[in-house]
């Protein structure tokens, strides 16, 4: 007979043997439940108080006696969705703190300069440095949040690029080729990788800086002026640009 654990299901050892006897006998009073069980009777009433409140267990009352039954198996479905919204959520709060994490990580480790720029003047501060530095223009993760937020000025701050011969190569996640072309900005080169997922930050390498965007209604971003920093974004973007497609 298959072994049958529920502790991936977020069970206790307990709750899974009163769970599991509830569905083997039915309907059952609390007295044989704790006897089929062989455990303690505040322990036998505790775990069906949990189990109550996962929606496994529920009750009849007969001749104004207490019967327990087992929910259907299919409840443990509704469980298992609880744990994967939980596990998203999770996800989504450790990919905001990534770039942030890294970013203590890369401090840490060499001399640089690190500035916090906050909100759409900011977010332009630093566009306008990438014009001033007037070298290669990388990024990687975008998501169309820069266009969206800045409004009239992406297009001034695309214009004035080129016109200061400040060259971009960008790399965006395979699922928004659909809505990119190549004819849209100038001087710029694009590529897809099927693997990058659409992120909560963008990064811009150019000169001695990296630049990690995080985008929300008022956008963050995190500035390191460091050349061995910026190196190796640089060398990491060389490896993602071989592996992407035009």
């Amino acid at each position: 007979m298959v072994e049958i654990s529920l502790k991936d299901f977020g069970l206790t050892q307990n709750e899974e043997k009163v769970y599991l006897k509830l569905l083997e006998i039915g309907s059952s009073s609390a007295g044989l439940l704790i006897k089929k069980t062989g455990m303690h009777r505040a322990a036998v009433y505790d775990n069906i108080d949990s189990l109550t409140e996962k929606g496994l267990v529920s009750h009849v009352i007969k001749a104004n006696r207490k019967y327990f039954y087992a929910e259907s198996p299919e409840r443990l479905r509704e469980i298992v969705e609880d744990i994967k919204k939980e596990a998203e959520s999770i996800e989504k709060k450790f990919n905001e703190l990534l770039p942030i994490l890294e970013i203590k990580r890369t401090l840490s480790q060499s001399k640089q300069e690190a500035t916090i720029f906050e909100g759409k003047k900011g977010l332009k501060s630093v566009a306008e440095d990438v014009i001033k530095q007037g070298k290669d223009f990388l990024v990687f993760g975008a998501s169309g949040g820069f266009q969206e937020i800045i409004g009239l000025y992406f297009w001034n701050f695309h214009r004035r690029r080129e016109e200061s011969k400040i060259p971009m190569k960008i790399i965006y996640s395979e699922r928004t080729r659909k809505n990119k072309t190549e004819s849209a900005l100038p001087m710029t080169e694009m590529k897809f990788l099927s693997n990058i997922y659409k992120m909560p930050a963008t990064t811009w390498v150019y000169s001695d800086r990296v630049a990690i965007i995080l985008w929300s209604s008022t956008p963050v971003v995190f500035m390191i002026r460091s050349n061995e920093v910026s190196e190796s974004y640089k060398e990491f973007f060389s490896i993602l640009w071989n592996h992407a497609k035009k």
